[in-house]
């Protein structure tokens, strides 16, 4: 492979302006500059990173610990992050530990092996105790979930407020008491966004039911049954909250097959705002997570961090936003 020594050669420069043209560590003339990069093409020169990390104890990467690829949500927010630390010179690192907490520590292992600069965490059930076994000194950030009582930079959407606007836009449409299809438990968005469909009825002198809320684990599927069970109790139903947009996705289904129409039987409501709630029919009314903005608070907090600045440790919260579409 080439090496600095053969640019440097056929470049007719020093190593030492090589060296600072490559890695932006110094000034050198714009003409020498373009040169030294054409030179490094024509060679197809790749850096080392690993050796450069030897060096000055940085690889430029990020690693990203994320609980499911298949979840839209999740690869939108991957690509804010992308979008915020490319331009600042750090590559990513993504792997997916289907939310297994063994697998999980093992991708930890890895990542620190291959000295990632700082990691940042979808939160699991499990982030809390893998938290424990990572080495203190690499910098962490924890997004899209809160971990109570950590001391870790943390950033997310604000998962009550957001279920509270739902249920309000709900509560003013719709004749009956709105139902729920919730999350998984133990889960702190899910747990943020049921109390927020709570409080939201309490609000509005309406005394919660659990006949009227399903769990529908953030699955599609789950809220296609979830919705089915609502629909079978005979209770009068005109408007439904859930947890996400998969589950409200699997509630549009459900109320087309037992022969109903939303809006005009059943309105719905979801949370998320992933791309397929534009293009569904009827379209879905939502709460949208700022995706991008989540992505460049993580990367803000993660390079202050990698750079030994302080960064606070309460959690950030970000707004969502009320999407009206269609549904509702």
């Amino acid at each position: 492979m080439a090496t600095i020594k053969d640019i440097a050669r056929r470049a007719g420069v020093g190593v030492a302006t090589v060296s600072r043209a490559l890695n932006r560590s110094g000034y050198v003339r714009p003409e020498t500059l373009t040169k030294i990069e054409q030179v490094a093409d024509e060679l197809g020169y790749v850096p080392n990173r690993q050796a450069r990390a030897m060096v000055n104890g940085s690889t430029q990467t990020f690693g990203i610990l994320i609980p499911d690829m298949d979840n839209a949500l999740f690869m939108r927010i991957v690509r804010g992050i992308n979008d915020f630390a490319y331009p600042l010179g750090y590559s990513l690192l993504v792997m997916d530990s289907r939310g297994n907490p063994e697998r999980e520590r093992r991708i930890c292992r890895t990542m620190q092996e291959l000295r990632v600069d700082g990691l940042v965490l979808f939160a699991t059930p499990g982030t809390a105790n893998l938290l424990t076994t990572l080495d203190r000194t690499l910098p962490a950030v924890v997004i899209d979930r809160l971990l109570p009582s950590s001391d870790v930079p943390q950033v997310s959407v604000d998962h009550y407020k957001g279920a509270k606007d739902a249920v309000g836009l709900l509560l003013s449409v719709c004749q009956y008491p709105p139902a729920m299809i919730s999350g998984p438990e133990q889960v702190t968005s899910s747990e943020a966004r049921l109390q927020g469909y709570r409080d939201a009825l309490r609000s509005a002198g309406v005394s919660p039911k659990d006949e009227r809320i399903e769990s529908g684990g953030y699955t599609y599927e789950g809220g296609y049954q979830a919705m089915r069970g609502l629909l079978t109790r005979g209770r009068s139903l005109d408007g439904v909250f859930a947890a996400n947009d998969l589950s409200a996705l699997g509630a549009l289904r459900a109320i087309r097959d037992v022969g109903l129409r939303c809006p005009d039987d059943v309105r719905v409501v979801g949370f998320d705002d992933i791309e397929a709630t534009r293009y569904v029919y009827p379209s879905l009314t939502t709460i949208r997570q700022p995706m991008d903005e989540i992505g460049r608070v993580a990367v803000d907090m993660l390079v202050k961090r990698v750079t030994g600045e302080l960064v606070e440790v309460d959690p950030v919260l970000l707004a969502g936003k009320l999407i009206r579409r269609e549904s509702c």
